[in-house]
């Protein structure tokens, strides 16, 4: 039995940061990823004048502040998530926000939010493709006069959902939010949900039109909280994913079953793969583990069909594309389709010399599971292999308990 320990949640760690930033007083966020993004983060959060102090447990913010329009653009890099909710947070500061990412990022569309930002009387600016940053927000000159709804199209981000839902827990009023369209990763917006309830804000949720949900966000008294975070279930997708690949039982020694994370299916998706093909899975609530079950799929029997996935066209790269390419460069036959991908049963090289090596697109989870072919195809190399510390930054020190 190989035991694991896999990094705290990144995003629980982000959404208590935000919240911690908010709420008047000391809070603590004990035991936080530090990774690429967190650090993306914090260094957003500081800009915007929130006091973020090291501490032997983790983290303790001095919130409640008002928030300041920094003097400079927020360059947020690659991270969706600190994208989304500095451009939420905007709302709240006193004067203009400048917001940009790198090439990646501005060709990542957040038009539910914007314009949910400009239904509450901000004004948004945007520079560069429809809906995508840079984009300078100018938010409006009294929270007491905004109203009291909006309706937000979630398409493509369930990231956008949660923006607005933090950002209306410091709202005098409170925010009622009805979503419009499908929802993707919906568990996601139950973390933010869960974390809100940590720092003391109530949300109702109740049936809306054609099936969706609305939010209502009470008014609240936001309060200092001390939250520990618990392991990610995304991150242990990947010694699972290594303990199929090569035989070995695993255990996460740091995940908790009852956790809210919608990623803690993964185990009983692996051994989906051994129902009779073809297997279909619908991964709508939960990509960020549909490349690892696709690298499994390439050694089960019979055919896999993955859907439900446009949405992963939009993330740090087009994913359903790189992981289709680089998959057939080591003998896969598979199919790219508008929402997912259908692997076919072939023999994979067993002789691969790659030249170049399998390109990630700087995407942290197409470069680890990239790495995890080279359990069972010796010769497999990956490019820029370090962009894995957006999210595990022990990846490779992870997998090497897996060599033979």
């Amino acid at each position: 039995m190989i035991e694991v320990r896999v990094p705290t949640s990144k995003s629980l760690t982000q959404r208590a940061l935000v919240l911690a930033a908010l709420a008047p007083g000391r809070s603590v966020v004990a035991d936080p990823l530090d990774c690429d993004d967190s650090r993306v983060l914090r260094r957003a959060l500081s800009a915007l004048g929130v006091h973020i102090t090291k501490t032997e447990e983790g983290l303790a913010v001095d919130g409640g502040n008002p928030l300041r329009a920094p003097g400079e653009t927020l360059d947020l890099g690659n991270a969706g998530t600190a994208m989304r909710f500095c451009t939420g947070l905007a709302l709240l500061t006193d004067g203009p926000v400048a917001i940009d990412g790198d090439e990646a990022m501005r060709r990542r569309p957040m038009p539910g939010l914007l314009s949910g930002l400009r239904s509450l009387g901000a004004r948004v600016q945007e520079r560069g493709r429809p809906a995508c940053p840079p984009i300078t927000v100018h938010p409006p000159a009294d929270l007491a006069d905004l109203p009291g709804a909006v309706v937000l199209d979630a398409a493509g981000s369930s990231q956008q959902v949660s923006a607005l839902l933090l950002t209306a827990s410091r709202l005098p009023a409170g925010l009622t939010i009805e979503v419009a369209g499908d929802l993707p990763s919906r568990p996601y917006v139950d973390l933010t949900l869960d974390s809100l309830a940590d720092f003391g804000v109530a949300v109702d949720t109740e049936p809306g039109p054609e099936g969706q949900t609305v939010y209502r966000v009470r008014p609240s008294t936001l309060r200092a909280a001390s939250v520990t975070i618990e392991g990610d279930h995304s991150s242990a997708s990947y010694p699972l994913a290594a303990g199929f690949l090569t035989g070995r039982s695993v255990r996460v020694v740091n995940v908790r079953a009852d956790s809210r994370q919608g990623d803690r299916v993964f185990g009983s998706l692996l051994e989906g793969l051994g129902r009779p093909a073809p297997r279909t899975f619908d991964l709508f609530d939960t990509p960020d583990i549909a490349p690892t079950l696709a690298t499994c799929a390439l050694f089960a029997q019979g055919e896999t069909r993955l859907t439900g996935l446009a949405h992963l066209r939009i993330k740090e790269c087009d994913r359903l594309s790189v992981l289709a390419a680089g998959f057939r460069r080591v003998g896969a036959d598979i199919d790219e389709v508008p929402d997912g991908l259908v692997i076919h049963p072939t023999r994979l090289r067993d002789d691969v010399d790659l030249d170049p090596a399998l390109d990630p697109a700087l995407d942290h989870r197409m470069a680890m599971c990239f790495a995890l072919l080279g359990l069972r195809l010796p010769g497999i190399r990956v490019a820029n292999p370090d962009c894995v510390s957006k999210s595990y930054p022990t990846f490779y020190e992870m997998l090497e308990l897996f060599a033979p």
